[in-house]
């Protein structure tokens, strides 16, 4: 017991602990708050640059699915084939070469209302009514 007590009597003796020990627990909470403050603003950024591509592939998609019922169903004489389509989320600039008879050569340009671009050259089968070569533009 008398341990005890001179321990004690011991820290009432010692000056200037608490105080650098708050500044020190403030610190390192502070660097916490700002590294979730950090970690929150690239979360946004990152959501914001997906929705874009999200609209644009959304876009995309719908252009591919007009492109290929035009392609599928185009004349035999016609050798080029230029159309642009628009869409809620933005519009879709499609040139379409044939190569053979079956075969073409497509360059589709999507612009999303927000300004996004997202351009592709692929090449698209007509027999099958498939694409067999996809490009992608940056």
């Amino acid at each position: 017991m008398r341990r005890l007590f001179r321990f004690f009597a011991n820290i009432e003796n010692e000056r200037g602990v608490i105080f650098p020990f708050t500044i020190m627990c403030a610190l390192l909470i502070s660097a916490l708050f700002l590294y979730s403050v950090a970690l929150y603003n690239t979360e946004i950024q990152f959501f914001e640059e997906e929705k874009k591509w999200y609209e644009a592939d959304y876009l995309m998609k719908q252009t591919l699915s007009h492109m290929k019922q035009t392609l599928a169903n185009a004349p035999e004489n016609v050798s080029s084939l230029s159309k642009t389509v628009s869409f809620s989320y933005g519009q879709a600039t499609y040139t379409a070469k044939r190569g053979s008879e079956v075969v073409w050569f497509v360059t589709i340009s999507c612009v999303t209302n927000a300004q996004f671009r997202y351009d592709v050259q692929c090449q698209f089968d007509a027999s099958t009514n498939d694409i067999t070569e996809w490009k992608e533009l940056y």
